[in-house]
């Protein structure tokens, strides 16, 4: 798998964001605004001054609906405007707190939620700049606030008190946009090596798919050629031809000839294409033809066992690109580390095909098999060029095929990948 050509992480461009998500969220947020606002001041009895806030909240449903006329026209947000919409929503908040207590307004911890979504789908410097324009507002909430309602009933909150609220809020604020940022980031490596995958996976089938044209048409313009070059054979020889006309036929059979060359290369090439991958043919002989090129290479011994029960007879098998992909990587990874040698047992039921690797080196560290399977989880994590994401791909190809994967490790020493891969997966 290491010597796979793969696109870097940095020159794939992640796809601008949905407006549709953004503009749902926030009618939900000033629905919540709007009904809360009312039902403080005509239900509760607190009085507010509603026409400040209402104007503020208008605001917000009027930015809602150019969003929302941008998004019928076929526009996209890019970043940019997706910075400027969460700074919106978090100057608009601000705006409404210095009106209904400050930090002392339960509903301050909403400052959070502009944080988490630019965490999550901006980078990290638009990340740092809403943190900072968060702990800006929440500063000069902390001064500057009007009043709560029932503070005129005695209720005080300490100066100390508030202080705490802003050192909570600066802090909750700093770490959920580190946290989701960093879950954001490992799942885009995640989506961007699995993108990877079905695009390689893709072009091995557009290959397959083109050598079956390509044996199609060298079989269809076969008969018409053969049918031309007879009729040329027969003016050379029946008519009475001039030098001219004479010349003229004979490179007409030349060309006819060419072509009929050309196309058996053609054909020859995508029968062996199609009889690389697509015929079927015994489950070992399969598993060994599509990983002979690469153990060709190898230096360590590998000795194949190939269960032979007469009562259970050996499925045939098609060389899928899947299978071939997971298999090279597991033995490269058995290449690496087995000290003599490398077993590949094969053996079978009426249902499936299992394939165990078993290698007598150092085995998986603890941390490794822990977390077995998942992204940049690898001892030799960035060491030659190593991502971490051999066994990721391996349980992900496995997947595609219906199959499981089990790793572990073996007494005294020695590593064992076990693939169990359903027979219909692979027909």
């Amino acid at each position: 798998m290491a010597n796979r050509s793969f696109p870097e992480v940095s020159e794939i461009e992640h796809s601008l964001i949905d407006p549709r998500v953004i503009v749902t969220i926030r009618w939900i947020a000033l629905s919540g605004q709007l009904i809360t606002v009312l039902l403080v001041h005509f239900a509760l009895g607190f009085v507010l001054p509603l026409v400040p806030v209402l104007a503020i909240i208008s605001t917000g449903i009027l930015l809602n609906l150019w969003q929302t006329s941008l998004h019928r026209n076929g526009l996209r947000l890019s970043r940019p405007p997706v910075l400027f919409v969460l700074v919106f929503d978090v100057i608009q908040l601000a705006a409404l707190l210095y009106f209904a207590g400050g930090l002392l307004n339960p509903f301050s911890i909403l400052f959070l939620a502009p944080v988490a979504v630019s965490a999550a789908i901006l980078d990290i410097f638009s990340t740092i700049s809403l943190v900072i324009i968060v702990t800006i507002s929440a500063s000069i909430l902390t001064i500057h606030h009007s009043p709560l309602p029932w503070s005129d009933s005695g209720f005080k909150v300490p100066a100390l008190y508030q202080f705490g609220l802003w050192i909570a809020l600066v802090i909750s604020t700093i770490f959920m946009a580190c946290y989701v940022f960093w879950l954001a980031s490992k799942s885009k490596k995640m989506s961007e090596m699995l993108g990877q995958t079905r695009l390689m996976l893709a072009s091995e089938r557009q290959v397959i798919a083109l050598g079956s044209l390509a044996t199609a048409a060298a079989h269809k313009l076969g008969s018409p050629l053969t049918t031309i070059r007879l009729i040329s054979d027969d003016l050379l020889s029946q008519l009475k031809l001039n030098s001219i006309q004479e010349e003229d036929l004979l490179l007409l059979k030349d060309e006819i000839e060419r072509c009929q060359v050309i196309l058996s290369e053609l054909d020859t090439d995508a029968l062996k294409t199609n009889r690389e991958l697509n015929i079927l043919m015994p489950a070992a002989l399969a598993i060994q033809t599509m990983v002979a090129t690469l153990t060709s290479s190898f230096k360590i011994q590998i000795e194949w066992k190939v269960e032979n029960n007469p009562d259970k007879p050996q499925p045939e098998i098609a060389q899928t690109p899947e299978l071939s992909y997971a298999l090279e990587a597991l033995l490269e990874n058995a290449n690496d580390f087995a000290e003599t040698k490398i077993v590949v047992d094969i053996f079978w039921d009426y249902q499936s095909i299992y394939i165990k690797i078993i290698d007598d080196g150092i085995g998986y560290s603890s941390s490794v098999l822990s977390n077995i399977g998942q992204p940049e989880n690898s001892s030799r994590l960035g060491q030659d060029g190593h991502r971490g994401f051999g066994l990721f791909l391996v349980n992900s190809f496995i997947r595609q095929l219906n199959g499981t994967t089990s790793f572990g490790n073996r007494k005294p020493k020695g590593a064992s990948v076990e693939i169990k891969v359903p027979i219909e997966s692979l027909v």
